[in-house]
């Protein structure tokens, strides 16, 4: 007797075919019609689960009930009345940024202002789309749809009428955060100009002990030269690795955002600190005592360690 559910609603498989019937569902509307945002938002979350469940189907299974588990990896439900319960839009985003290097917090971020524009859309009395242009989502939209078929070994030209006009869209995204971006940088440094030698020698002393105190990657400014601070987002796998009496784990960071206090430039977004040469991955190297690490106190003590200031802090700055 073969128990296996033909075909798995959660496959990567299924719900890619299914995206794709919502793309071709979307592509033939108007691109000014309220069915044309309506249908990518919908298109943009099977998209991600089946790059979700490309990794692992089990990725998707709800851990409240392990039936939702063994669901997921294509067996028929053993209890009468069992509906299987997946996680939310919001986790599988989750989890795709720290499984796939390459979508980052912000392209999580759209596509979750996304998915709630959907439920907007088709929960309230407000008309998203209607007022929507797609100047404000459509190149974000298949930026992240390329990323998310990336993933699974696929191109935009497997899921778009227009690959070309996809790709142009996409190409606008770094051309306008380039320009936003330098445009920033150059009114930041005119003010720095303009300061006199002793305003700046205070600032750069500031920055110096500020970037030396706060958690983050040390970098130099682009606008002032003076020490600054990138922050990033986990991405990837951790490596660990076990010395006499300390457990060191690292793991890459894909960089979210910029600040300097000399100057006061700030930046946000991935896209717009790789315009400007701040967009390179740096490692989080985080120290634990090897009792810490394997766990080898009681509760109590281990509640009263939580309770002490840390002995190490995570270190951003490995070379």
């Amino acid at each position: 007797m073969n128990n296996m559910v033909d075909p798995n609603p959660w496959s990567t498989d299924t719900l890619y075919a299914k995206s794709k019937l919502y793309m071709d569902q979307m592509e033939s509307n108007i691109a000014d019609q309220w069915q044309y945002g309506l249908w990518s938002a919908l298109c943009l979350e099977l998209l991600s689960r089946s790059a979700l469940s490309n990794i692992s189907p089990i990725l998707l299974a709800d851990s409240g009930n392990w039936r939702n588990l063994n669901y997921a990896i294509g067996n028929a439900p053993t209890a009468k009345k069992f509906s299987p319960v997946s996680i939310s839009t919001k986790e599988v985003l989750a989890r795709l940024t720290e499984l796939i290097p390459e979508f980052t917090q912000e392209a999580a971020g759209f596509c979750s202002k996304h998915v709630e524009r959907r439920n907007a859309e088709l929960h309230t009395g407000e008309a998203v789309f209607c007022d929507l242009g797609t100047s404000e989502w459509l190149p974000r939209f298949y930026q992240a749809c390329s990323l998310l078929l990336q993933s699974m070994g696929k191109n935009l030209s497997d899921f778009v009428e227009d690959d070309s006009q996809a790709i142009s869209l996409i190409e606008s995204l770094e051309d306008a955060a380039a320009k936003a971006v330098m445009q920033d940088i150059k009114a930041h440094a005119k003010v720095w100009e303009n300061k006199n030698d002793e305003e700046r020698d205070n600032a750069i002393l500031q920055a110096t002990t500020w970037a030396t105190r706060h958690s983050g990657h040390r970098v130099e400014c682009p606008s002032c030269k003076s020490p600054s601070l990138l922050q990033g987002s986990p991405s990837g796998t951790v490596s660990t690795e076990v010395e006499a009496d300390e457990v060191l784990q690292r793991q890459t960071m894909l960089p979210s955002s910029f600040e300097c206090i000399a100057c006061g430039l700030k930046i946000s977004g991935f896209s717009k600190l790789s315009s400007c040469g701040l967009g390179d991955a740096f490692s989080e190297k985080t120290t634990y005592t090897a009792a810490e690490f394997f766990e080898l106190y009681t509760e109590d003590e281990i509640q009263e360690a939580r309770n002490e200031p840390p002995e190490y802090e995570p270190d951003f700055n490995e070379y």
